[in-house]
């Protein structure tokens, strides 16, 4: 009865393996053959195909021909106080402070901007003075951890460097602006960071 049963099932299993052999060699797109080519019709031309997806030339070598993958520079902090008494705003192509309450602009320029930024000089009779910034993330980069991530290749754009504030008193509002020592607007990173301490000072209470 077993030899019946095995042998049932064997033959079974040879009827399936034939039926998929079949099944395979029947597939249809064993069977296809190239469609024949397009024929003008009434004496048209046909559609030109040649270089319809060609390449075009590139005019420049070398480095220019790269595009540029820098991050557009961000914008500064724009900001203003509750009472709108001292702002943040672009004027003239520089960022500035402008004062409208009775804080004292010139006082706000020598006030503490914290550890990066150091005094270098300071002229009262034109209300400007010229500080140095330390940019804290070179120090970072330049020890422990971040040094083995940034030491090879590194983008990144150290912002260290001489700033002049110059401030101008008006009848009803004072400002105050910054810029680089050529006359240029600093980046936004710069900005943040000395116009944070600059509008917390001017508008803190005067005991």
């Amino acid at each position: 009865m077993k030899s019946l049963t095995n042998i049932i099932l064997l033959f079974t299993l040879c009827v399936t393996l034939t039926s998929c052999k079949r099944i395979v060699k029947e597939e249809a797109y064993l069977q296809a053959k190239p469609a024949p080519e397009l024929q003008p019709v009434e004496s048209r031309d046909l559609p030109r195909t040649t270089n319809a997806l060609k390449i075009p030339e590139v005019k420049v070598a070398g480095d220019d021909a790269a595009p540029d993958s820098k991050p557009p520079e961000m914008s500064f902090a724009k900001r203003r106080s509750s009472d709108e008494n001292v702002v943040i705003i672009e004027s003239g192509g520089m960022p500035t402070i402008e004062i409208f309450n009775e804080q004292d602009a010139w006082e706000l320029i020598l006030g503490d901007h914290g550890y990066n930024w150091q005094l270098l000089d300071e002229d009262p009779d034109n209300c400007q003075a010229t500080f140095m910034f330390y940019d804290p993330i070179t120090e970072e980069v330049n020890q422990g951890f971040f040094s083995k991530i940034f030491q090879i290749n590194s983008s990144y754009i150290d912002r260290s460097g001489e700033y002049v504030l110059t401030c101008l008193k008006l009848p009803q509002k004072q400002q105050i602006w910054i810029q680089t020592v050529d006359f240029e607007a600093p980046s936004s990173y710069v900005v943040d960071d000395l116009f944070n301490h600059i509008f917390e000072a001017a508008t803190a209470d005067k005991e």
